[in-house]
């Protein structure tokens, strides 16, 4: 009979259990991709919330004798409790500072970023198994900072009519970076040309020799690209050298 009081007495440090756990989990998943190390520490503050809460289930049900005690208990749930949105939040944030600082290269992390978002007007489904030189890079943004994802390698197999087939119809310009940085109405978009083929997976002395597909791009009316956005696909067509790009910023 004691034992079942106890447990009447455990039931909010019990449910607050099974739910930051569950949302531990779920945070600690979203980390794929990162480093080891990052993984660790995100993956801690993940399940911290779950580790007190545990350590209050025991102490309530191994030490709570008085009232006094199981009111203490409550309350130390209830603000704990209220305070949990904020700390999630937090991580949130310091996750996604993180995540800037050090963006996620691990290829096997590719599909969960690019699959069901507007990215797969340019860039494919999966990462073909003929392909080489593999690099990939996410990096989420931050206040201010921009939004980057890429993907590059060398595909043997592909032509420029292979590839123009793919993206013609779906661009709005195509071009050579320097065409687009000589275009006359160049001032509708400043600022966007100074992102692309920079700001990806690899870097690339040849940059002019790249056919761009521009899928999208956006500029405020600041008159220097405060906020703006751009998604392309290019080829080269002497190395076999393939880029898909996006940044918000």
């Amino acid at each position: 009979m004691k034992k079942k009081k106890n447990l009447v007495h455990c039931i909010f440090p019990l449910i607050m259990t099974i739910i930051t756990f569950i949302i531990g989990w779920w945070l600690f998943y979203m980390t794929k991709g990162d480093s080891f190390g990052m993984r660790l520490g995100l993956g801690f503050f993940a399940f911290l919330p779950t580790i007190v809460f545990f350590i209050i289930l025991v102490v309530s049900y191994f030490k709570c004798r008085t009232k006094a005690s199981k009111d203490v208990i409550l309350g130390l749930c209830s603000i704990l409790t209220f305070l949990l949105l904020s700390y999630y939040i937090c991580y949130i944030f310091i996750g996604a500072f993180a995540e800037a600082e050090h963006p996620i290269t691990d290829i096997h992390s590719y599909k969960e970023k690019v699959n069901g978002s507007r990215l797969l007007k340019a860039f494919p489904k999966e990462i073909p198994n003929n392909v080489e030189n593999i690099k990939f890079k996410y990096s989420p943004g931050v206040l201010q900072a921009g939004t980057d994802i890429s993907l590059y390698y060398v595909d043997k197999n592909m032509t420029l009519n292979k590839f123009d087939k793919l993206y013609r119809d779906k661009a709005k310009w195509i071009g050579h970076i320097n065409d687009y940085n000589n275009r006359p109405d160049k001032q509708s978009n400043p600022g966007i040309e100074s992102g692309l083929l920079l700001n990806d997976a690899a870097t690339y002395e040849n940059a002019n020799d790249y056919v761009i597909y521009l899928i999208e791009s956006y500029c405020d009316n600041s008159g220097y690209c405060n906020h703006a956005s751009f998604l392309f696909a290019a080829y080269n067509e002497k190395t076999n050298e393939i880029i898909y790009a996006s940044e918000e910023w």
